[in-house]
């Protein structure tokens, strides 16, 4: 149960926040909220990460969807073991929860809503809530599952 909070929590952080910036910050314009550091700045991304694969919605939706689906299937398996629970229920519960924020924005607008820019070289992602998840969560899926190897 506590997972499925976590996932729930996650979900709503992520379409909360990007809500928020859909209607407090303008599009392209960055604001710097932590001085030569963290800023925010509304982009609409058509593609992937670095706007890969921009404008094949179908294409996307049909990676992405799958990927979550399979995912979903690892965390309900997960939640619904004991053994497993407690691992992996966790950064499952994240990850899943960042996969659904930008699957279900891209789904019903066509684009995912990015808006945090941490200033780190010329080259440096802007993202958001969701992606800052799934990066989190799928660190920690594989350090447990590199704990459960060298337990062998």
């Amino acid at each position: 149960m506590k997972n499925i909070l976590v996932f729930l929590g996650v979900l709503g952080l992520d379409l909360g926040s990007k809500k928020w910036a859909d209607v407090n910050l303008p599009l392209g314009k960055p604001k710097e909220v932590a001085k030569n550091l963290l800023y925010f700045q509304h982009i609409k991304n058509y593609g992937l990460a670095y706007h890969k694969l921009e404008g094949k919605k179908k294409i996307i939706l049909s990676i992405t969807g799958g990927l979550t689906a399979i995912y979903s299937i690892f965390f309900l398996g997960a939640c619904f073991s004991k053994k497993d629970a407690k691992r992996y229920g966790f950064p499952l519960a994240i990850t899943l929860g960042g996969a659904y924020g930008n699957f279900l924005e891209r789904w019903k607008k066509g684009y995912v809503t990015d808006f945090i820019y941490i200033k780190k070289g010329e080259n440096a992602p802007i993202f958001n809530i969701a992606d800052a998840a799934l990066l989190f969560g799928a660190i920690l899926v594989g350090i447990v599952s590199l704990k459960d190897t060298s337990n062998m």
